[in-house]
């Protein structure tokens, strides 16, 4: 298993997005020229997994943004820990009467 490769494809712009027989097709492109793109690749994904894959992207997203905050404010010497103990605090479930 350590001998297979995965594809690669450096992609910066979804070029369209369709839906037939029950799977969306993504195409993802680069961009060549302002306002032209060049398809690169075309992701297929079962649209009963739609939700489940959208999901999973932003929460890797999310996931990396909060590592490089956290590590942004290690860097600053703590500046960003009253932001970072009010996002805590707004994240605490409230009881409901």
């Amino acid at each position: 298993m350590a001998d297979e490769s995965i594809d690669e494809h450096f992609v910066e712009l979804v070029s369209s997005v369709s839906h037939a027989n029950g799977v969306f097709r993504v195409v993802l492109g680069q961009q060549i020229d302002a306002g032209t793109a060049r398809p690169v690749m075309r992701l297929l994904i079962p649209a009963s997994q739609l939700q489940a894959v959208l999901r999973g992207i932003a929460d890797g997203a999310n996931e990396i943004r909060e590592k490089l905050q956290s590590q942004a404010a290690e860097k600053e010497g703590g500046k960003g820990d009253d932001a970072g103990a009010k996002k805590a605090a707004e994240k605490k479930p409230t009881a409901k009467k």
